[in-house]
């Protein structure tokens, strides 16, 4: 409930604003008869598919013709996040039994500091990983159901495409176990395949609709190697001291600790920590600091795995605690009420403060200067706000306006990708301005028109 209120202040419900694309690319809407191939510009990208292949949007698309606005984003991912502690409870039920120690990791689950980081600002359907991974185990290790199984390895495979390369090694790491590997090798089998399609075929295709000559523009922080990835190679090979000054292995690893101090190492025990190494590897390839290090959403990769090998070292306690062996018995007895208070110790308090909230009484301000804006017209508006204004000729993601008939900004929300003072420097440029009045204003939000010549 915190992390809605918290993320609503924002008004952004869109991953880094781009997933604005939803309803309007999703759905092919026409205006005067013209596709609206390319409805956003910001940064050069024209559509969502080309910098991220997240086909789960088009099975969300279907719930706006329902709920007005992207509100209703944000209600479905806090409730997946929430719901993906129901499968984790099911699997420590079956590995540990009934009572407290069955309880342990949901509740570990849901105080995880990383995690609740992920909720606090947009939309991202890579929230839903941990959902798809726990409920995918639990119907092939708990229950032997294989269409629940596959369903769940389909919907982690469409969150976005490098999760393709996560759930293949997952489905390896699965393969170990002799009465799943047919099953696990399929899956992983088509998780391979999956990848392969969209990263050599869908997103090209969809850059090429955009006519951008970008590359692949997560691991873009590497092309000072090389042109190809063979030239890449080569000169990381040779160069491995540059690569590791590159890599910042230690800024990093303190930013991994932070996922593995709660839990006091304690996933270590287990084979499937092994399964962090991909999203590690590709966050740390990634051009992008907080990807890098792991904030926001981008640790929702990460958490699913450290979770089930958590999950899957206390049941390797509890089998060694049989026959009254002390040390098992006094681990198991000892660690799980002190993860629970360092977990407790850990979580956002500051979720609690009523003044993170305060900014949601502006939202009204925000739909009624909506209002004043016709259907139809280009826009240019802050990112945090240009969710809410779909069916839009264009576009254009401030500090770009373009041909704009309409700038709509509010000096109090996440000015992304502007500091706070480009976007008063934009409001004082628009107020000296002869080609834009000022239509709405109240308290730190401004609608600007252009003036007819």
């Amino acid at each position: 409930m915190f992390s809605l209120l918290r993320t609503a202040q924002h008004f952004s419900f869109a991953t880094n604003a781009w997933d604005l694309s939803i309803y309007d690319y999703a759905m092919s809407s026409t205006l005067k008869g013209e596709v609206m191939a390319e409805p956003f510009h910001g940064f050069g990208w024209g559509s969502h598919m080309a910098i991220h292949f997240t086909p789960i949007l088009f099975l969300l698309t279907p719930l706006y013709l329902i709920f007005t606005g992207p509100l209703f984003l944000l209600y479905i991912q806090v409730l997946a996040v929430g719901a993906a502690a129901v499968p984790l409870y099911l699997i420590a039920k079956h590995e540990l039994g009934d009572g407290w120690p069955a309880l342990a990791p949901p509740l570990l689950f849901l105080l995880f500091r990383p995690l609740l980081n992920g909720l606090m600002y947009d939309f991202h359907p890579e929230m839903f990983f941990p959902l798809c991974i726990f409920t995918s185990y639990y119907f092939l290790a708990c229950r032997r159901r294989l269409l629940p199984f596959y369903s769940f390895i389909i919907l982690a495979l469409w969150l976005k495409e490098d999760f393709a390369a996560y759930t293949f090694f997952y489905c390896i790491w699965l393969a170990q176990k002799t009465e799943w590997r047919k099953t696990a090798r399929n899956a992983m089998l088509l998780s391979g395949l999956y990848l392969l399609l969209t990263m050599a075929v869908c997103i090209p295709y969809f850059q090429g609709q955009v006519q951008t000559g970008r590359g692949y523009e997560f691991i873009t922080r590497w092309q000072d190697y090389g042109r190809t990835p063979a030239e890449i190679l080569r000169q990381a090979v040779g160069q491995p001291l540059r690569v590791l000054r590159d890599l910042q292995p230690l800024a990093n690893l303190t930013h991994l600790a932070n996922f593995f101090l709660p839990l006091l190492f304690v996933p270590l025990g287990s084979s499937a920590v092994l399964l962090l190494v991909p999203p590690v590897a590709v966050g740390w390839l990634s051009r992008i600091p907080v990807m890098a290090a792991f904030g926001l959403h981008y640790g929702s990769a990460l958490v699913p795995f450290l979770f089930l090998a958590l999950l899957l070292t206390l049941a390797r306690w509890q089998k060694n605690a049989v026959g009254n062996r002390p040390l098992p018995r006094l681990a198991r007895t000892w660690f799980l009420p002190l993860l629970f208070l360092v977990s407790l110790a850990n979580f956002k308090w500051n979720l609690f403060d009523p003044g993170k909230y305060a900014a949601i009484a502006e939202y009204p301000l925000v739909t009624r200067s909506l209002a004043l804006i016709p259907t139809g017209v280009p826009v240019a508006a802050q990112s945090a706000l240009i969710p809410h204004i779909p069916r839009r000729r264009a576009i254009f993601m401030l500090p770009e306006t373009g041909k704009a008939d309409y700038v709509l900004f509010h000096l109090q929300l996440n000015p992304w990708p502007m500091r706070a003072d480009e976007m008063h420097g934009l409001d004082a440029a628009l107020q000296r301005s002869s080609e834009y009045s000022l239509l709405y204003r109240s308290g730190g939000l401004r609608l600007y028109k252009k003036k007819v010549i």
